[in-house]
């Protein structure tokens, strides 16, 4: 027996929206992608908490703001400290500083005085220009001598350290006294020594020529000739000479720093020996001896031999 007609028609529609709901359940969306979790336990007690909190207030802001700038602010201060401590420890390392020190003119000065500012420490240049010190990253350098203008320099880490000095009057003040160092040479001054047996190398005054550079070289151009070897081998520069000036003005200990030769080393330790009485040199009042260095320049075109500038 067949089945009537409208049954048919309603078995075929039943199965065709079977057949869409299986298609749809098998690619279509998974209906928990549409459902909320609202609805479990624990988050549904976080909803709630949360409603229930009342808004945060601008003063809570504000404080949160002023905690967070206050953290930064620590952490700020402390990265700046650690890194003060480390350049303070490499401040005061000692290093060694050399270098060359040279006159305008860009020839070597021989026996030109270094000294560390407010350290008694000093050295200096040997008859080529050139020291050797040793001293903290951070300390001064003090340059002189005599008839130029004294230089400070900043070491500032730097291990070598060139300049030049310009001749002219010298008004610094200096209270240099310890241990005088050259390359090959020390000479060691007990701080126990009275003001008589200490070699000062700079001083609060240093000692005068009667009559100042002026006398000075007015009696080198009346005493000191001009020696024959030297003419006739046509040789002209400077001799540079140290001697130490008593505290009774007398000189003693003359050495010739950097010659010439051919008559012209000799014939400056010569004049130098024949020279009066200068003005001892003072520290704190006191008459002492001091370390005095005297270039003088043998010109030949001039014939004439005078104080170097």
């Amino acid at each position: 027996m067949k089945p009537s007609k409208p049954f048919s028609a309603r078995l075929r529609f039943c199965q065709r929206r079977l057949d869409n709901r299986l298609i749809s359940y098998t690619f279509g969306p998974k209906p928990s992608a549409f459902v909320t979790p609202f609805f479990q336990s624990s988050t549904l007690k976080q909803r709630i908490i949360m409603l229930q909190k009342s808004e945060t207030s601008r003063w809570a802001v504000a404080k949160y703001g002023f905690a967070i700038l206050l953290i930064c602010s620590l952490f700020v201060f402390v990265a700046a400290c650690e890194d003060q401590s480390k350049k303070d420890v490499v401040s005061n390392q000692e290093i060694t500083v050399s270098g060359q020190i040279l006159s305008a003119d860009g020839k070597p000065l021989p026996g030109a005085t270094i000294e560390l500012k407010g350290i008694e420490r000093g050295t200096t240049t040997n008859a080529e220009g050139r020291y050797t010190i040793s001293a903290p990253a951070n300390a001064d350098l003090l340059i002189s001598f005599v008839g130029h203008r004294s230089q400070k320099i900043s070491i500032g880490g730097q291990t070598s350290i060139n300049t030049k000095l310009v001749p002219g009057p010298d008004h610094k003040v200096s209270g240099f006294l310890g241990e005088v160092t050259t390359p090959g040479y020390t000479v060691e001054i007990p701080a126990e020594a009275d003001n008589d047996s200490r070699i000062f190398t700079v001083v609060e005054k240093h000692p005068e020529f009667p009559g100042g550079m002026e006398g000075l070289g007015n009696y080198i151009t009346k005493n000191l000739k001009y020696p024959e070897a030297a003419l006739r081998a046509h040789v002209s520069g400077r001799v540079y000479l140290s001697f130490v000036v008593n505290t009774d003005g007398s000189m003693q200990d003359i050495q010739i720093l950097k010659g010439i030769g051919f008559g012209a080393d000799e014939e400056a330790i010569r004049m130098i020996k024949a020279m009066p009485r200068w003005k001892p040199g003072t520290q704190d009042g006191k008459p002492v001896r001091v370390k005095y260095n005297l270039p003088i320049k043998f010109d030949l075109e001039n014939r004439s031999t005078t104080p170097a500038p």
